[in-house]
């Protein structure tokens, strides 16, 4: 049997380009495929058949499904991110990037304005977004999303517990424990966010299917952390002591 493709399925403002770069240290250039922008999932159809078949990880903004492009085993891996600070790292990423589509529209609302917009462009990804990923469907479908992460999610880390789920991720493909550093750190960011109570219970409300993946995730990641034997937590301990 052929060897498994490696999907890394990058949810916006999760730390994802961190992670490829750590990808990108253990996959020779030509063995990845960097997912298109703007989901063109077309493209890969005008990838010559020789080079699929040279490709053993692909990364990029693609959802699950993606691997159905490739007639062979496929693992996906992913990091998720508490809704609440995903959505308002998005506002503040997109208005330090003037290349970004939505630049001069959000550049010109207020926090609140944003979470509240009815813009589809910009609600969409407000509403449980984590979850349509997952679940690769338009209209996030819980049920689906669970299932995936059971059946073909090798490993979900969690952006709160970054360094940890490097090490964890790294001790299950086998990976050198290498330094890396944060990529793509939104500028500009206020330390404390000015967020109303209505506003908080809105992302909430609106979110409460990624609330529901993410605490999941992040309890498997906490009790497969408890379960390591203790040299390897003294490891651990290290690589989060060099990479804070």
């Amino acid at each position: 049997m052929s060897q498994p493709i490696l999907i890394f399925s990058h949810i916006p403002k999760t730390g994802g380009l961190t992670l490829r770069k750590i990808i990108d240290q253990h996959f020779a250039p030509h063995h990845i495929y960097k997912y298109p922008a703007h989901h063109q999932a077309r493209v890969l159809n005008l990838v010559p058949q020789s080079k699929i078949s040279h490709i053993r990880c692909v990364y990029g903004h693609c959802r699950f499904g993606v691997h159905r492009h490739f007639d062979r085993p496929f693992q996906y891996i992913t990091m998720l991110r508490d809704p609440l600070k995903r959505i308002i790292s998005s506002y503040y990423f997109i208005r330090s990037s003037p290349s970004n589509r939505l630049h001069n529209k959000v550049n010109k609302m207020s926090l609140e304005e944003y979470i509240f917009s009815r813009d589809p462009r910009i609600s969409l990804p407000l509403h449980n977004h984590q979850t349509r990923f997952i679940s690769g469907k338009n209209d996030p479908d819980i049920k689906l999303a669970m299932e995936n992460i059971r059946k073909h999610y090798l490993f979900v880390g969690i952006t709160e517990m970054y360094p940890e789920s490097v090490f964890m991720l790294n001790r299950l493909m086998g990976w050198k424990h290498k330094p890396y550093s944060k990529e793509n750190i939104t500028k500009n960011k206020p330390k404390k966010i000015p967020l109303s109570d209505q506003a908080i219970r809105h992302i909430k409300e609106q979110n409460a299917l990624d609330y529901q993946i993410y605490e999941y995730c992040k309890e498997q990641l906490t009790n497969q952390i408890k379960n390591l034997p203790e040299p390897a937590k003294e490891r651990m301990d290290r690589f989060i002591g060099a990479n804070r």
